[in-house]
């Protein structure tokens, strides 16, 4: 089959919005099919809804963060030497390891820093009385924060 006489039916095909042609002549056997270019699917964009500015009465500047409170310099600060989730008694439900006003010994239990899946317990790094604890049970605290300030003996 000459190519001319192909490229007439591929016109043909396109002209009459055909997608395929078999054409069986003799032993000679011609299949045109079309194919279509993938279309992208269409992206929907949502307008943008036109909102009307509406004057605000001057806002009171939020009030500055209470700065945490210095420390007394005879007050040894317990810090965390490690970052995790601080656990404030052995388990739910429990009592906590100390409270305000409580005296603990140097190795004494004071709290639990749990980090990458392990409970660790942390002591009490001198003796004395619990003067601040200075976070929450359950809180994220990151290495070197101060965890409770002791009035040692």
């Amino acid at each position: 089959m000459e190519t001319t006489k192909i490229a007439e039916l591929a016109k043909i095909l396109k002209d009459n919005g055909l997608t395929k042609l078999d054409l069986t002549e003799g032993d000679n056997r011609l299949v045109l099919e079309a194919v279509s270019a993938p279309v992208a699917p269409a992206v929907v964009v949502p307008a943008a809804v036109p909102v009307e500015a509406v004057p605000v009465a001057a806002a009171e500047a939020p009030a500055a963060p209470a700065a945490p409170a210095a420390p007394e310099e005879d007050l040894y600060e317990q810090k965390t030497p490690l970052v995790g989730t601080v656990y404030m008694a052995p388990q739910a439900g429990a009592a906590p390891y100390v409270s305000v006003g409580d005296h603990v010994a140097a190795g004494d239990t004071v709290c639990i820093v749990e980090s990458m899946k392990m409970f660790n317990e942390i002591a009490a790094e001198c003796s004395g009385t619990i003067e601040e604890i200075c976070v929450n049970n359950g809180q994220i605290v990151e290495y070197g924060q101060v965890l409770f300030r002791i009035r040692e003996d």
